[in-house]
């Protein structure tokens, strides 16, 4: 019978020769240390097939896996919680400013303005911020904010800088708005993908910060939208 060690230390992935009874035999045969590299190994294994098969925020959720609270993580392993796409997003005016904060305690959900409440997540909600949409529109003399086309930045706030902050610290420091554009590229209109993503807890006041040289014209609107991977009830 093929013993732990020999499947932990081979080349060949011996697993594929066995069925369940006889892993489970050597299984049980095993001593404490031959389980531990042999967990190391499926673990290593797992998440290079993820890191192959997975792709985007779902991918680089899993890779944070083990930064969720413990609850959280029994949630997803019993299926009471699941990983869903997400874009929290908020509109804001800017006319006649040079700065802007585009997050506010006082934000309430209203359809095309606003998706999250008091710049936090409601409780229980942790969310893996992947990138960051930062877009801008102007309004015609009728319109109101959500009926607004919204497009890359213009270029006075794209020459300007941004800061972003969560969990109680800051997760981007102040940094050119150019990051926001996207022309060329090959992806949404005005999205920045984080090279290293961030897993951001519930019930902590989230900040965008931003601010440029030039007074923004009336009826000017920006957008941002977080983009990611939140935990939600199943």
């Amino acid at each position: 019978m093929i013993s732990l060690g020999q499947i932990e230390s081979s080349e060949y992935n011996l697993l594929g020769a066995m069925n369940e009874i006889e892993f489970l035999q050597a299984l049980d045969m095993a001593g404490p240390n031959e389980k531990k590299r042999m967990f190391r190994r499926m673990q290593q294994q797992s998440r290079s097939v993820s890191a192959i098969t997975g792709k985007g925020s779902r991918a680089e959720f899993e890779k944070r896996l083990n930064l969720l609270p413990g609850d959280i993580q029994q949630g997803l392993a019993n299926q009471t919680l699941q990983a869903v796409d997400t874009a929290y997003y908020v509109v804001r005016s800017i006319a006649g400013s040079k700065v802007v904060k585009m997050l506010k305690d006082d934000d309430n959900k209203v359809v095309g303005v606003s998706n999250i409440s008091s710049a936090k997540l409601e409780k229980g909600n942790h969310f893996l911020l992947h990138g960051i949409q930062l877009l801008g529109g102007t309004a015609e003399a009728n319109e109101t904010m959500g009926s607004v086309n919204f497009v890359m930045i213009p270029d006075y706030v794209r020459n300007g800088n941004f800061e972003f902050k969560a969990n109680g610290t800051v997760l981007i420091p102040n940094t050119s708005c150019e990051v926001f554009n996207t022309e060329g590229k090959d992806s949404f209109q005005g999205l920045l993908i984080l090279d290293n993503p961030k897993m951001i807890r519930d019930q902590q006041p989230i900040e965008l910060n931003i601010e440029w040289a030039d007074n923004a014209p009336a009826n000017t609107y920006l957008k941002v939208i977080l983009r990611g991977t939140a935990v939600i009830k199943a």
